[in-house]
């Protein structure tokens, strides 16, 4: 393939968030492939993000395909009344140009559109499918996060019952599915939480209604909320943080679909981090954990309590899984792999 020059509507203008970095910014550096976000420049393909205007002229010019990164599950089943409002509150806010519609809409008419959809799931490549068959599963790369092999010996010495949950606040009201086993656990050991994050958040369309990550929590926790720190997200924080780890938990609201359909992306930084993880039983999750061959995934509150327990109590059975997991790291989510993944992606749209 030539060396392309690709205008990106990006989530972030400094292409620094997760979404911008970990996945077009890094195929393209890999490759040598210039990217530029003032989509009016000469470019030989377009890439679109969730925070284009889908309407925008500049997806319309001649002989220049367009690629459509669609990373979370907007055509899911989702609240109308909820998808009415993210459509019509992205037209007020001049995200989106054109007429009021559920964004969902927006949405599927954009795959029709488009020369090729990337997304990050089989689950989520499933609900694209109907409106571009051009679908590509792309998880997103974590070659920023080092591959960290804690050993046994440390393990088993370390008394310090540290359990660490990482990503965005948005996601963090999983976390109160669990608060009754984690209130029991806390009762037979000396457990600390640890949430890397951000302190403050917004509620809605990362624009609005602006939230206290440690307040939420404190709430959601209850009786157990003196167990908690927050640290702000960077790269240091969370590497230093999952070396004073145990065990990591990633609970999920399954009730909301966006939520329910998020892909493996988090499971795998924390084997990449060397932490052993308890998950809830969302597809993806419920996918990689059974080809890992690892217990990891918690049903219901008796579960991730005994999950816990049995994690915390036997070093070397925590152990054990960490090793599954980047062992499944190693053979499926390797730097080669995601390259060749969008290399392929590009070729079928520029074909």
């Amino acid at each position: 393939m030539k060396k392309l020059r690709i205008g990106y509507w990006p989530l972030s203008a400094s292409l620094k968030s997760a979404g911008d970095r970990r996945r077009l910014v890094f195929w393209a550096e890999a490759r040598g492939h210039t990217v530029v976000t003032n989509l009016s420049q000469k470019v030989d393909v377009i890439v679109a993000s969730e925070n284009s205007d889908f309407n925008s002229n500049l997806f319309s010019q001649k002989n220049i395909p367009v690629i459509f990164d669609l990373v979370d599950a907007y055509l899911s089943p989702l609240n109308p009344t909820n998808d009415f409002a993210r459509g019509l509150a992205k037209k007020l806010s001049g995200q989106i140009s054109g007429h009021v519609k559920p964004f969902s809409q927006h949405v599927r008419d954009f795959c029709l559109s488009s020369k090729a959809v990337l997304c990050s799931s089989i689950e989520q490549e499933e609900l694209i499918k109907p409106y571009n068959l051009n679908t590509h599963v792309i998880l997103d790369s974590h070659d920023e996060i080092p591959f960290i092999d804690k050993s046994f010996d440390n393990l088993s010495l370390d008394n310090k019952n540290q359990i660490l949950w990482e990503g965005q606040p948005a996601t963090i009201r999983g976390v109160h599915l669990i608060s009754l086993p984690l209130t029991r656990l806390s009762k037979s050991h000396d457990v600390h939480l640890n949430f890397v994050t951000d302190e403050k958040f917004f509620q809605f369309l990362n624009r609005y209604i602006q939230r206290n990550t440690l307040d939420l929590l404190k709430r959601d926790l209850g009786q157990i909320n003196s167990l908690v720190n927050v640290i702000p997200w960077t790269q240091e924080n969370l590497v230093a943080t999952a070396q004073r780890c145990k065990i990591a938990m990633i609970p999920i609201d399954l009730s909301v679909p966006m939520q329910r359909l998020k892909p493996e992306n988090r499971l795998l930084i924390m084997w990449r981090l060397g932490l052993p993880c308890l998950v809830s039983p969302s597809p993806a999750y419920t996918r990689v954990a059974r080809e890992a061959g690892v217990n990891a995934v918690c049903e219901n509150p008796d579960a991730w309590l005994k999950n816990f327990r049995e994690l915390l109590n036997n070093p070397s059975f925590a152990h054990d899984q960490t090793l599954r997991g980047q062992n499944y790291l190693r053979e499926n989510h390797t730097k080669s792999i995601l390259l060749g993944k969008w290399d392929e992606a590009f070729e079928s749209a520029m074909d």
